[in-house]
């Protein structure tokens, strides 16, 4: 009985060693094949963009009727399309045009408007194919990109308001801001810089007026872009959310981006204010445009119960025009208050550091 038991054991164990052997064999090859076919489309990639770029460089000078263009493989398209869109990116005017001749010729659009569709899987090939259209600048293509925008993926839908505003930025800047209201997922800063690239004649008025006639929340998403969008009528609008808002978050923001001495009644207003969320947005707004006399306000803020709004006022102290080191030494031997102080010597070195890193 137990020499059977015994040589059952050694079957079952040859067996699972065989198992192991084979997989491990398996996932080597495997490992192996992956790391050739890496190698082999970085080399396609490579010849491509060595054929192409030159064939790019001479259509945007104006050689296009003399070019010779190759056969171009299906599954080479991707990479074609990247490279023009990355060139794209950097061209105006007539070289924009001339490779958007190009794309024509070689049917890229219609293979843009493909893999732009929803019923495209691969997101990469879908960012691409939106890029193309945005750049190609058709207006017939406007249809298809508005429905992309509702697209649940921020990405996707992203590359869709990008592609609008580079069609007719005057019509898209007021459904992208309808949208951004409406998306949590799309971040502030992307689309500020969509909205910069828009320019100012585009965005200013639509934006103004959505910040002007929205709710605290919405406010707070809208007036970074206020930055970004380089309004000529942003500072109006700040000042008028400085007189009429009593939201705390509003008013932090557009204290900060007050520029300018006649926001200098604002700001000093509202270094009062029984939030401390705006007293602090106020000592760092006089840090930036405050003058001499502010100094008693910013002593006063010095003293604030809140540790923040301390610091933001002993910071805006040293920011003031004017301050040298005697009327630090002076500033410093003036504080009673013991927290006071502490605020104080923290913003002196913190001043200090960043003059030892400016000069190191």
């Amino acid at each position: 009985m137990w020499p059977a038991t015994s040589e059952l054991g050694l079957r079952v164990a040859l067996a699972i060693g065989l198992i192991a052997m084979t997989v491990t064999v398996g996932l080597v090859l495997q490992v192996l094949w992956m790391r050739l076919h890496a190698l082999r489309l970085t080399r396609e990639r490579e010849a491509l963009h060595a054929c192409w770029q030159p064939l790019f460089a001479r259509a945007a000078l104006g050689e296009q009727d003399a070019l010779e263009l190759p056969q171009l493989p299906p599954r080479q398209q991707a990479d074609l399309l990247l490279l023009w869109n990355q060139l794209q990116d950097g061209l105006r005017g007539g070289a924009h045009e001339a490779l958007n001749t190009l794309a024509l010729s070689l049917g890229l659009d219609g293979v843009a408007r493909r893999w732009a569709a929803p019923g495209q899987r691969s997101m990469m090939r879908r960012v691409i194919g939106l890029g193309t259209l945005g750049h190609l600048g058709r207006s017939e293509d406007w249809a298809q990109l508005r429905a992309v925008l509702d697209d649940p993926l921020p990405l996707v839908s992203l590359g869709a308001a990008r592609a609008l505003l580079q069609i007719d930025a005057a019509r898209a800047v007021p459904e992208v801001l309808d949208e951004f209201l409406r998306r949590p997922d799309w971040p502030t800063a992307r689309l500020g810089t969509l909205l910069r690239d828009a320019g100012a004649a585009a965005s200013a008025e639509p934006l103004t007026q959505r910040l002007l006639a929205a709710g605290p929340a919405d406010q707070v998403r809208l007036l970074p872009l206020l930055r970004f969008a380089e309004s000529p009528h942003g500072g109006g609008a700040l000042q008028h959310l400085a007189e009429t808002s009593d939201d705390p978050q509003v008013l932090s923001i557009v204290l900060r981006q007050l520029h300018g001495r006649h926001a200098l009644p604002h700001v000093r207003a509202h270094a009062r204010h029984p939030d401390a969320l705006v007293r602090s947005a106020a000592a760092q707004a006089l840090g930036q445009i405050g003058l001499p006399q502010d100094r008693e306000l910013l002593a006063g803020l010095m003293s604030d119960r809140d540790w923040w709004v301390r610091l933001r006022a002993a910071q805006a102290q040293l920011a003031l025009p004017g301050t040298d080191a005697a009327a630090i030494e002076a500033l410093r031997s003036s504080l009673a208050d013991r927290f006071a102080r502490d605020a104080f010597e923290l913003a002196c070195a913190e001043q200090a550091l960043r003059v030892r890193q400016g000069t190191a």
